[in-house]
């Protein structure tokens, strides 16, 4: 019987069907190759696709923020809500407002629902004892505190450091204002303005040249401030300059000079330059 060959059309290998030679050129493409090259055309295998990276659509963060008042304190964060931050696009501050009478009310309301940051009046825990406030911020250690002032003053100070206050806020601040100091704080930063840091540091000094006490304890009724002179000197640590802080005030550049004079005299100091360097 006569062999008859068969033909070989349609009959090769299915992993040599592509008629293209091995060469150097073109290899059999591993499943396991970098992504940029299933790019290719010619090495794409059929039924294969490059893989494609969509990114993640930003999910919205809100942390909360208690603002803590005296009753009847006008400030601008009354009614604010939710506040954009200034570092992070996804970033909302959930403002809740709340007034009460004593740092016992601040507890009670902590109780509740501990804030991230917490916004305290500076009159609020003004009277009260280190002890207490250590105590206050032991029992709620994820919250960072920030306070809340008019101007920053010497009382004022004292209540920063009394409470390990992490930056600061005036009430008239604008909202970009109070977001930036929100931000540093939750950064692991300070938010306090940079006279206000050097203000900071000079009470800590007259602390502890005072044996630990309070600066404001540490001087006798008989030459404490008088209200006029706190509210140059806490002028002058917003970074003014003396007559600024005379148009501020309505009076002379001469009158602001004696004010400072009669400071640095209770104080035992000489110049602005001590405070503000």
């Amino acid at each position: 019987m006569e062999e008859v060959p068969l033909p070989s059309a349609g009959l090769e290998p299915v992993w040599n069907a592509d008629p293209r030679p091995f060469t150097q050129d073109f290899r059999p493409l591993s499943p396991f190759a970098p992504p940029a090259l299933w790019a290719s055309g010619c090495l794409q295998p059929a039924g294969l696709e490059a893989p494609t990276h969509t990114p993640c659509p930003a999910v919205e963060v809100r942390v909360p923020v208690l603002v803590a008042t005296l009753p009847g304190r006008a400030s601008t964060l009354s009614g604010l809500g939710l506040l954009a931050s200034r570092y992070r696009a996804e970033r909302m501050y959930q403002v809740e407002y709340a007034e009460m009478n004593s740092i016992c009310d601040l507890e009670a309301r902590c109780r509740q629902q501990a804030p991230r940051l917490l916004l305290v009046d500076t009159a609020l825990i003004a009277p009260e004892r280190v002890d207490k406030l250590d105590a206050l911020r032991r029992r709620f250690p994820a919250t960072d505190w920030l306070l809340g002032w008019e101007a920053p003053s010497m009382p004022g100070l004292d209540a920063a450091i009394r409470s390990q206050a992490r930056g600061c806020v005036e009430w008239t601040a604008s909202a970009e204002q109070v977001a930036q100091s929100l931000d540093a704080v939750l950064a692991g930063t300070l938010g306090f303005p940079g006279p206000v840091l050097q203000a900071l540091y000079l009470s800590v000094l007259r602390l502890k040249a005072a044996g630990g006490r309070p600066a404001a304890c540490a001087i006798s009724p008989a030459i404490r401030l008088t209200a006029r002179e706190d509210e140059v000197l806490s002028l002058m640590y917003r970074d003014m300059t003396n007559k600024q802080i005379a148009e501020r005030l309505g009076i002379s550049v001469n009158t602001v000079k004696k004010h400072l004079a009669h400071v640095f005299a209770k104080q035992g100091q000489h110049s602005r330059r001590w405070h503000l360097a």
